[in-house]
């Protein structure tokens, strides 16, 4: 009887342990990421390039951005992308109103993508300019992405069955 308690206690400490190293893991991986977007968001508060903060997140291509979408002290809505090596590059700016939304970013991307599952809608910058990352997954479970031209929501490029 005493072994089988042993046994118990064994296999619920190794579990217990398991999950709070994974825990550990994923927050300390997912820190970069966090500071990165802080660091971001202060950056555009700090200059005073808008004076509230809707959104933020990371834009990866052939370069790093920090996409910041918020509203200018005129009510102007607007991304700034900053680039993860501040110094090197410009930042670059675009208003909101003079591209398509995001919601109209994803309805032109499904039309052909039927009952596919949208992941993530990420405004960006690659080498054309500002574009729509729309990724997704289809019918058989492979994920695609759509990049769609932020200016007229003109297709870019299409990467599927990944």
């Amino acid at each position: 009887m005493a072994l089988k308690r042993w046994i118990l206690f064994i296999v619920i400490f190794l579990i217990s342990l398991t999950v709070v190293l994974s825990l550990l893991i994923y927050f300390q991986a997912k820190n970069p990421f966090k500071t990165a977007s802080e660091d971001a968001e202060s950056y555009v508060m700090k200059h005073e390039l808008l004076s509230d903060i809707n959104d933020s997140y990371v834009y990866n291509s052939s370069d790093s951005f920090h996409t910041v979408i918020g509203t200018t002290d005129n009510g102007e809505e607007k991304a700034f992308f900053i680039p993860e090596k501040k110094i090197d590059e410009a930042i670059m700016e675009v208003n909101l109103k003079d591209g398509i939304t995001k919601e109209q970013a994803i309805e032109l991307a499904m039309k052909e993508e039927k009952d596919s599952k949208i992941l993530h809608a990420k405004l960006g910058v690659e080498e054309v300019g500002p574009v729509w990352e729309i990724t997704f997954v289809d019918n058989d479970n492979n994920l695609g992405y759509v990049y769609l031209l932020f200016n007229d929501g003109d297709w870019w490029k299409r990467i599927s069955n990944l």
